[in-house]
Formats: structure tokens, C-alpha cells, sequence
């Protein structure tokens, strides 16, 4: 409570420096004769559907040119973290396995799941196209123009499932102004290849195209002795080509992508196992065989009525003691509780399949990632008069993945995973803005429309029993939108926008025994009813917000905005249910305040934002029996603060820095969530995240430049999952990386010499962990890497 007590008075201090600090207003030729570099310059976005200076948008946005992120060193969407303040962007393999899945989080708000009968909770759109899956959303930055960063929910001009907030990635356009390229070439750590390139075509004096592509591979670094891989490396194919054509007042964008993955899957190790059972020994008493006489202290076995089915690692284990006698693979005879066993014998699951530090996984099932991604978009601009705009846009897109690990990390069958996700989407926006009242009045309007279907069918192979999960689903989503802004005076405007949103999606389960292994479900045995679910959700999302110019490069603003992630249903299950369960939209309601300056003559910008987000129904992963399930948890309640600052000083300096701060809790917990209470934390939400940066440019004999880059990142701890699960936590981590990189006086040929997590720090990428199965699984870091990166252009 006291960060947000105190930002009243934070806030007056920043207002009172911006101040004071404010020169004369921005004029084009002040900008002109400044000594920023790409990194300063200010960037033109479209966050509110038309183009305007980010410094005059009044939301919270983090954007970043095509060169400024090559500056940094950002590579890959998951990069971007580090950048925005409250932002978490990272690989989470979850129930499935596939490498290429993302978790992305903003201001504590967002999902993990990949499977399509549960949404994100914050929007990624390619070019104003929504990407439904996540599967395939850990992207390479090839041919990117700009990135934006929208933080709080978007519900009213970008719609469903952007509750949290959304990115936004605009490619960059083909021009006719000249044939141009670039083309580069990366080598690092662990055999770390990439080819990129682009080449701009002018066809006609209206008709131009592009092509852009990447080849990029890395080796992996867990070893799997069991199936002779190395897991965690990279094997991605991206392509594109873009074809535009530009009238007097038409324009034309066309453009098809596609991308290829063939992995060896993620780089699971087992760091410990969790036995725990209310079926088989409760409390944890040392065993004495069947048939002993009651003993206080002490639990007797009581085969069967006592076989573990809530816990397959500890069922393993008594079967291979009692059943198989396959050795003492309870530890019988141990003065304590000790349901691993005997830690030498192969037949028993515990300790002895630990990574225990090392890089090494003993999993005997070949672990994989396949994805062939493909989307094509078309784009139509018409300037109608000089007051009225059209736009027009039309996407389709197709997602085929397979994907499976050994979830157990060993050469025994305690949890296999066996995923095949095919998921295709269509979708049609229709905007219309204008100006009116001489300019003082904004307005934009539009019709969206949303059809996706999806067929995911998941083979769990568990201990005692095998089943096939999943099935196929449907959405269509409609939406009608407006938003306006008034000047009220120059320095005053308001805006205000209202969306109405309806979701209706259908889900028609395929799940079955596929082999009971002698237990009491016989094969073929439905785990849900195979007829279709269909369920109809509704929303409408408003947003007002007030601005006031200061000073013209100083700015505040307040906004009260709502947003809607729509509902689901639970595919994965068991036993088996009479009916598929389903669950609630999850919404929230947001007030924010902001500050935004530009000062020093542009050589200093500095946001600040506070915000209270009001969250209900919150949709969490928990567990029924033994499945990973999607439930609405309860209540909850997130308080946070965000700052922003570029300083160019001159003499070639830069400095930037950004920090956030999310105090994110449970006001109230439903009865039906009965793993998470009003002490748990959400997941992957670190209270603070920060960053600083230093950057030099020195000007070299000859015109050229060297230019060293140092930057230090913090995250302090979070919980890997909604469980609060200890052996997952992730303690608070700062890591250092570093960059120098070298330009030629015509800049067409740079050289870069780069290193990230320079001292080495060990960390977890992503855990995952399932109660009713037993192991807990991490995905260590890579580590220290480096690179050497060549690139030209013409």
C-alpha cells in the first residue's frame, strides 16, 4: 500500500522536474539538430488506430523502431521483457511440451495454457492481425518496422483477450523508392547460427515488394542419455513475402509468412519428485509391510484399498514393491517415511533420476517440437476525402504443431506426453475515421469479426493408465466499436470508446481409455461425453480518458478502462465427469494515471503511470483429481507503478532505464479453487522489475563509430505456477549483458561482438509440475552466451 500512498507526491515531483526542466516546445527543427540515434528518436504509433507521436498518445506504451531494437540487441519477442516495465514474455512448454509456446503477462494479468479452449490474456497482432495461439509465439524479429507495447487493458479499440494488454509487431513496408537489402550473419555459444536477410524491390513507380527470411539454429544443452538428444536447441525456417501497391488515395498491402520449427523440444531436467498422497500414508508415517498389527507411529500397507491412484510417481513405486517385486522401492524398513525406496535400484522413481544441478535428462520417450505455421493478410487504405479514412483488413491463418516430452525425466512410464495441435483462422476488420469540427474532433469506428477452429488431441501415458484427452473447437467472435477524442481546448482532450463484444464457441470432446493397464476403467471408456458444448459469452468494454498538456512536450492523463477475456471449456480430465466442465469470463476494470515529458531540448523523456486493476473471475490453471484444469479462481486486486527514461546527454552518450512495480493479490478465493488461497501469489508476477542501460558512441578515423552498450536487469522472485509449488520459485535474479558494435562511416556494414548473462547467473527459464503425477521439472537457463554478428546493406 505504500508505493501507491506515496505516488501522489512521486507524481508531483516528476511533474514539478518536467517542469522544470521543460525547454521551449518540440519544433522539426529542434529535432532535427539533436544528437539523438535511433534509440531517442521519437516514434510515430498507431496504438489508438491513427498515427501520432508516442509522447503525445496518453496511454501506458513502450515502442521500438526496427534499428532500435537491433541497437539492444533484441532478437526474439521474449527479448522484449527486459524493455518494458510489468511486461513477462517467456517460454512456457506447460502440460504439452512445445518449445514454441509463450507465456506473456502485463501488469499481472495474462496465460500460460497453450490449448485453444483457453485464450490469452494479452493480444499479439502481426500488422493489426490478432493471433489466436499461442503455440508459435516465441518469433523471430525479421523485417519489423516498429513494436508497440500496450499496457492495461485494450478492451475497446483491439477487443477480446487483451485484458492485460497487447503487442502489437508492424512489418516494414516495401517501398518504391529503391532496390535496397540487407543481409547478416550471427555466430555463438553452443554452435548458435543465423542467416537473415531482406531485399526491397521496386516494380513500378506504384508497385513495390519485399522478401525476408531467417535460418536460425542453436544446439541444444540438456543432454537426454535416454534418447541420445540434446534438448533445448533452436531449429527455426521463417519466410515472407510482401506485395504493395499505393494510388493517389488507395493502398494496397499484401503479404504471406511462414515459419518451420524442428526441435528436439524443451530443455527439461527433473529436480525433485512430490509423493504426497490422500489416499496411500497421508501423514507421512514410516511403512510397515502388509499384515503387520497396528503400531502407533507407523503406517501398515493395506493393499489394494490403498494404491496411490492420486499420485502416479508413489503408485509406481508401490506397484514395483508389492505387485512386481521389483525391490524395496518404498523404503520399508527405513525408520522414516522414505517412498522413493531404494535409490540404487532402476525400478524405483526418485533421487536417482535427479538432475541434481547438471544439464542431464535420463527420459527414454523422444522429446519434440514440429511446427508448420503459415498466415496470409491483405490490407486496404483508402483516403476517401481528406477528413474520412477506410480500412479494410482480411487475415487468414493456419497452425499444424506436434509436440511431446517424457514428462518424468526417466527410463520408467510415470507421465508421457504426446500433443498434435491443428488450429486454423479467418478473420475481417472494418475501420472508418475521420476528423471533424476543424480537426478537434478524432473519431474511429469499425466491425470485427473472429472465426477459429482447432483440433488438439493429447496422449497422456500415466503409470496406471493411458487416455486420450482434447477434442475439437470452435469460436466466432463479432465486435462493434467506436472511439472519439475532443479538444476540448488545445492543451485538454478527452476521449471516450465503447466495444461490444460476443463470443460463441463450441467444443466437442474426443477423450477415451485408450489402454486401462488392468485398473478399473476399461478401454474405450469416454472420460467426457463426446457431443458438442456450446456456450455464448458477451461484453461490452468501455474506456474514458482525460489529457492535459502542460507544457506542449509535458503531459497527464488519467484513464478508467474495462476489459474481457472470454470463457472456456476444460479439456483435460480424470477420471471420467457425466458432463464437460466449463468456466466464467475472467474481466477488469482499470484506473490509471500518467505523466509524460519530453524536455532538455528532446534530449530527456521521462513517463511515469500508476495503476489499480480490479480483477474478477480470475481464471487460474489449478488441479481436479489428477488433471490440470482452467477455473475461475476468485477476486483479485493489482497495484502497481511504471517509469520510463531516455536520457541523450550528448558527446554520443545514451542512457535508458525502466521500472515496474505489480503488488498483484486474492481479495477472495471461490470454493470450487481449492489449490490457491488469499495468501498465494500469481504466477510468473515479480513485485519489481527493472532495467538500466549505458551506451557510448565514439566516432573513429575514417567516419566509423564503435559503440559499447552495458545493461543490468532485476527480477526480483515469482512462483512458476498458481500453486506457489516451492521447488519452482525462482529466486530474484539480475543479469548483465553487454554489446559492442561497430559501423562503417556509409553504415552499410556493421560488425557486433555481444554477451548475455556475462557473469553467468543460473536461473529457471519454466517449471512444470502436476500433483497428481509426482515430478517436479524445470528448465534451467542456458547461461552465459556469446555471439559475433556481421551484417550489410545496400
Amino acid at each position: 500500500m505504500q508505493p501507491l500512498k506515496s505516488f501522489g507526491r512521486l507524481m508531483l515531483v516528476c511533474l514539478c522536474a518536467g517542469v522544470g526542466f521543460s525547454a521551449p516546445a518540440r519544433s522539426a527543427d529542434t529535432a532535427t539538430a539533436s544528437e539523438s540515434s535511433d534509440l531517442m528518436q521519437e516514434i510515430v504509433v498507431t496504438a489508438r488506430r491513427r498515427e501520432e507521436s508516442i509522447l503525445d498518445t496518453p496511454i501506458s506504451i513502450s515502442a521500438f523502431s526496427g534499428p532500435a531494437l537491433e541497437a539492444r540487441g533484441i532478437e526474439r519477442t521474449e527479448d522484449l521483457a527486459k524493455m518494458v516495465p510489468n511486461f513477462v514474455y517467456q517460454t512456457n512448454p506447460g502440460a504439452g511440451g512445445s518449445s514454441s509456446n509463450a507465456a506473456v503477462f502485463i501488469r499481472g494479468v495474462g496465460q500460460s495454457d497453450f490449448i485453444p479452449t483457453v485464450e490469452p490474456g494479452v493480444g499479439l497482432y502481426i500488422d493489426g492481425v490478432y493471433i489466436a495461439s499461442s503455440v508459435g509465439g516465441l518469433m523471430e524479429l525479421n523485417d519489423v518496422e516498429r513494436i508497440e507495447v500496450l499496457r492495461g487493458p485494450q478492451g475497446t479499440l483491439f477487443g477480446r483477450n487483451t485484458i492485460g494488454g497487447a503487442v502489437s509487431v508492424t512489418s516494414d513496408k516495401p517501398s518504391t523508392k529503391a532496390f535496397a537489402g540487407n543481409a547478416s550473419i550471427l555466430y555463438g555459444t553452443d554452435n548458435d547460427r543465423e542467416i537473415k536477410a531482406k531485399i526491397n524491390l521496386p516494380l513500378s513507380a506504384s508497385v513495390s515488394a519485399s522478401l525476408a527470411g531467417a535460418l536460425v539454429k542453436q544446439d541444444g544443452y540438456v543432454n537426454d542419455v535416454g534418447t541420445g538428444q540434446q534438448l533445448g536447441d533452436t531449429n527455426n525456417l521463417v519466410g515472407k513475402f510482401a506485395l504493395r501497391w499505393q494510388g493517389e488515395r488507395t493502398e494496397l498491402n499484401f503479404s504471406v509468412d511462414g515459419t518451420r520449427t524442428r526441435e528436439n523440444g524443451p530443455a527439461f531436467i527433473l529436480k525433485s519428485v512430490n509423493f504426497n498422497s490422500a489416499i496411500f500414508n497421508p501423514a507421512g508415517l514410516p511403512l510397515l509391510p502388509p499384515g503387520s498389527p497396528p503400531t502407533a507411529g507407523k503406517y501398515v500397507i493395506n493393499p489394494p484399498a490403498d494404491v496411490p491412484v492420486d499420485n502416479f510417481s508413489l503408485f509406481n513405486n508401490y506397484i514395483a514393491t508389492l505387485v512386481a517385486n521389483a525391490g524395496n522401492c518404498l523404503g520399508l524398513g527405513s525408520p522414516t517415511y522414505n517412498p522413493a525406496g531404494d535409490q540404487t535400484n532402476k525400478a524405483c522413481y526418485g533421487p536417482q533420476y535427479y538432475s541434481n544441478g547438471q544439464n542431464v535428462s535420463q527420459g527414454t520417450l523422444p522429446s519434440i517440437t514440429d511446427d508448420n505455421i503459415w498466415g496470409t493478410h491483405l490490407t486496404f487504405d483508402w483516403t476517401i476525402t481528406d477528413n474520412l479514412r477506410f480500412k479494410s483488413i482480411t487475415a487468414y491463418r493456419h497452425l499444424q504443431s506436434n509436440f511431446q516430452r517424457d514428462g518424468d525425466e526417466s527410463p520408467l512410464t510415470i507421465y508421457h506426453l504426446t500433443d498434435e495441435l491443428s488450429e486454423r483462422q479467418f478473420s475481417e476488420e472494418i475501420q472508418l475515421d475521420g476528423d471533424a469540427l476543424a480537426n478537434a474532433l478524432k473519431w474511429v469506428a469499425g466491425l470485427y469479426y473472429f472465426d477459429d477452429s482447432a483440433v488438439n488431441p493429447n496422449l497422456v501415458d500415466f503409470s496406471p493408465i493411458t487416455v486420450q484427452s482434447g477434442g475439437s473447437s470452435s469460436t466466432k467472435s463479432y465486435a462493434a466499436f467506436a472511439q472519439a477524442t475532443y479538444n476540448i481546448t488545445q492543451q485538454l482532450a478527452l476521449t471516450a470508446g465503447l466495444r461490444y463484444t460476443q463470443d460463441k464457441k463450441s467444443f466437442t470432446p474426443n477423450e477415451f481409455v485408450v489402454n486401462s493397464k488392468g485398473g478399473p476403467f476399461p478401454d474405450g471408456l469416454p472420460v467426457l461425453p463426446s457431443t458438442p458444448v456450446n456456450r455464448t459469452f458477451s461484453k461490452a468494454t468501455p474506456l474514458v480518458n482525460l489529457s492535459y498538456h502542460i507544457l506542449p512536450e509535458t503531459m497527464v492523463y488519467a484513464t478508467y478502462s474495462q476489459g474481457f477475456k472470454s470463457g472456456g471449456f476444460t479439456q483435460r480430465v480424470f477420471p471420467p465427469l457425466a458432463a464437460t466442465p466449463t468456466f466464467d469470463p475472467e474481466t477488469v476494470t482499470s484506473y490509471e494515471v500518467g505523466f509524460k515529458t519530453s524536455t532538455w531540448e528532446d534530449k530527456l523523456h521521462f513517463n511515469a503511470a500508476a495503476y489499480l486493476t480490479n480483477y474478477d473471475d480470475i481464471q487460474v490453471s489449478i488441479f481436479q483429481a489428477i488433471a490440470p484444469i482452467t477455473a475461475n479462481g476468485g477476486t483479485g486486486r493489482i497495484r502497481g507503478l511504471e517509469f520510463e527514461t531516455q536520457i541523450s546527454p550528448g558527446a554520443g552518450w545514451y542512457f535508458e532505464g525502466n521500472a515496474g512495480l505489480t503488488d498483484a493479490y486474492y481479495t477472495s478465493i471461490l470454493p470450487s479453487a481449492t489449490d490457491i488461497n488469499l495468501n498465494s501469489k500469481f504466477a510468473f508476477v515479480s513485485k519489481w522489475q527493472y532495467l538500466f542501460a549505458a551506451q557510448k558512441e565514439f566516432h573513429l578515423p575514417g567516419n566509423s563509430k564503435l559503440s559499447p552498450r552495458v545493461e543490468w536487469q532485476y527480477r526480483t522472485k515469482y512462483f512458476n505456477d498458481s500453486l506457489n509449488t516451492v521447488a519452482e520459485e525462482q529466486p530474484g535474479y539480475g543479469l548483465l549483458n553487454a554489446l559492442l558494435q561497430w559501423t562503417a562511416a556509409n553504415a552499410r556494414l556493421s560488425a557486433t561482438v555481444g554477451v548475455k548473462n556475462a557473469l553467468d547467473k543460473g536461473f529457471i527459464d519454466a517449471a512444470y509440475f502436476t500433483p497428481g503425477s509426482g515430478p517436479i521439472s524445470i528448465i534451467p537457463d542456458r547461461g552465459r552466451q556469446w555471439y559475433v554478428m556481421l551484417k550489410t546493406s545496400f
